[in-house]
């Protein structure tokens, strides 16, 4: 179906341009707000009027550029809206609550041991986002959303909306587990739900490195291995909802051992970069490593299991993201997720040395650059969601369903503002 556009809804994506316009070059001032938009001025008043009444932005100092008197510039309030992002992987559950600046206002993180069954796992989520309301002490009605992660593949419904897990062998006894319907029950706030690597995507693109790249790739480690991609400043998901699934990619099996073949059964990229694996490879030649920490001591002491675990991973990732480069054309490709800072430098430098070697013909290399929000950037892409699907512009915005009713993101809760 090819879906047209009224007046109401090119008002509502004005809305949002406005909006991201002062989020990202502000303080800025009206008249400028409507150079960068090419909106009339009107417009940007009585957009600018709606945003002051609402509290997402503030009048901030004059400033003199030129003749005549001293323009009022506008500004972001960080107090105007807060989120919260809960991260959920089988080794841990990283929590933030963040304002609209992408300030982390708290932060809470629980070592987990193994994957939970669905009903503890939902437990574990809103108690923890519960915990965060009362220790900030911030009203229910200043939140505009919970983003809740895990690792995909993810279940979409026929309408687009994602509100199921699709039994990830990461969380055995999951299947069509109606996430965002049991949470916004407890919670009584809106849910969206998204594979953690995608919100990565997402938080770098809002917050990070990648506000000013359209497009780009984030390649996402966790437990495992994922990666998001943002195509034209949007986030891409694909047709099911479950695009930039690295660690599906295939694998020869003669590069796993047989006990790899008996674990994981179907042989794929991810299972080079499973945390869990490295683990028990480690703890095997009597190394202890239980933690992030663990590794980063072991990178130092140049530690020859997990620099084999690492070249290993790398030499058949490099070929992924030549791929990658050649058939998006990225303007970078960011490495984030949960791996210490040390580790993922080399990462890139490796990559960086590797790709030169295998392109075919002379181009401009695409940048590979860390992610910025570190061992949190799932979290933080999470805590973005919410605040990112209901404000940032997006040409679905201008899309009219078939009933009338304009669409949220495949990953929007019904119950978004």
């Amino acid at each position: 179906m090819l879906l047209g556009t009224n007046l109401k809804y090119a008002k509502a994506y004005n809305f949002r341009i406005v909006l991201e316009t002062i989020r990202r070059f502000g303080p800025i001032s009206r008249a400028e707000v409507a150079r960068r938009t090419e909106l009339t001025a009107q417009t940007v008043s009585n957009i600018t009027r709606e945003l002051l009444d609402m509290g997402l932005i503030y009048e901030a100092e004059r400033l003199r550029d030129g003749r005549g008197a001293p323009s009022i510039q506008l500004t972001i309030n960080p107090d105007g809206a807060y989120s919260i992002g809960l991260d959920l992987d089988r080794d841990h559950l990283t929590a933030l609550l963040v304002d609209f600046a992408g300030q982390i206002r708290h932060r809470i993180h629980q070592a987990l041991d193994g994957a939970l069954p669905p009903d503890k796992a939902m437990d574990l989520l809103a108690r923890t986002a519960e915990t965060l309301l009362q220790e900030t002490g911030l009203p229910r009605e200043k939140i505009w959303g919970v983003g809740v992660g895990i690792p995909g593949p993810l279940d979409v419904s026929e309408d687009g909306h994602v509100t199921n897990v699709a039994n990830p062998k990461a969380f055995p006894g999951w299947h069509r587990v109606p996430v965002v319907e049991i949470l916004e029950r407890r919670l009584e706030l809106p849910v969206f739900l998204e594979n953690n690597a995608t919100a990565a995507a997402i938080g770098e693109r809002w917050y990070g490195a990648g506000q000013h790249i359209a497009t780009f790739f984030y390649v996402f480690f966790s437990e495992g291995l994922g990666g998001g991609l943002i195509f034209n400043g949007q986030p891409y998901d694909g047709h099911s909802g479950n695009a930039g699934e690295l660690g599906y990619c295939y694998l020869p099996p003669e590069v796993l051992t047989a006990e790899d073949l008996t674990v994981f059964q179907k042989p794929h990229l991810g299972i080079l970069f499973n945390v869990p694996r490295l683990y028990r490879r480690l703890e095997a030649a009597g190394h202890t490593a239980r933690s992030l920490e663990d590794l980063e001591q072991l990178f130092q002491e140049k530690n020859p299991i997990l620099l084999d675990w690492l070249h290993t991973g790398l030499e058949h990732l490099a070929p992924i993201i030549l791929a990658v480069e050649y058939i998006l054309d990225p303007e970078a490709i960011f490495f984030g997720g949960r791996l210490p800072e040390p580790i993922m430098t080399y990462i890139i430098e490796w990559l960086t040395q590797r790709l030169a070697a295998l392109r075919i013909e002379e181009k401009p290399p695409v940048r590979l650059l860390p992610g910025t929000a570190g061992v949190d950037a799932a979290a933080l892409g999470l805590a973005t969601l919410p605040l990112y699907i209901q404000l940032a512009p997006g040409l679905h915005v201008l899309l009219k369903t078939g009933d009338g009713e304009a669409p949220a993101r495949g990953r929007a809760s019904s119950a978004a503002r």
